[in-house]
């Protein structure tokens, strides 16, 4: 079976949240309903993998406009990276944004930056464990609608995560009890990476 990293992190959330049942969560990991916050983001990170370096007053994307309140980007050549580690029967997929040497980057878009919410998921963890890097650094870009279509962008938050000696061994026991959640209430459905 073929899990996005994604859907793991949503796993791992919806155990520690009462309030969301399983048919909630098994709706979310089977059908397609991007809210408006996700499709901005979806385009703020296309707007990213075309981009050049240097100065930028706004990108556009998908039918987004950003516009940038720090026009200086420095991007890597290398982006939108895609890789897949095995778990036993579960195989993870992730895509990160880019990756230079040991360090995975990853960029998000938010309304409002939450540190601890980015540490304490697992997406990080599967990703260095994927891209075999050691370090994890979030570039959290706060965005605002100013008008349709239209968002004005922070300069970004850096946030960094560090490998530790147990993490391969949480990563592959939370893929076990996701393993075991898909069997019992996904069983015709493959995890296909988006």
């Amino acid at each position: 079976m073929l899990a996005r990293v994604s859907n793991i992190e949503s796993f791992r959330r919806w155990r520690e949240n009462e309030d969301q049942t399983v048919e909630d969560l098994v709706r979310f990991i089977t059908t397609d309903e991007p809210s408006e916050a996700m499709l901005a983001g979806t385009a703020f990170h296309r707007a990213l993998e075309l981009a050049q370096d240097g100065e930028h007053q706004q990108l556009s994307a998908n039918g987004y406009t950003f516009i940038l309140g720090d026009g200086e980007l420095a991007l890597p050549e290398i982006r939108e990276l895609r890789g897949y580690r095995r778990y036993g029967a579960l195989t993870v997929t992730g895509q990160v944004d880019c990756t230079i040497g040991k360090m995975v980057h990853d960029h998000k878009t938010t309304a409002r930056f939450d540190a601890e919410r980015y540490l304490t998921g697992c997406q990080w963890k599967f990703y260095l464990e994927i891209f075999g890097a050691d370090e994890f650094r979030w570039n959290v870009f706060e965005i605002k609608e100013v008008e349709p279509l239209t968002y004005t962008v922070s300069a970004p938050h850096r946030l960094t995560a560090y490998r530790y000696p147990e993490m391969g061994e949480d990563c592959a026991r939370l893929a076990a009890d996701y393993l075991d959640f898909a069997r019992r209430f996904l069983p015709n459905h493959r995890s296909v990476a988006a």
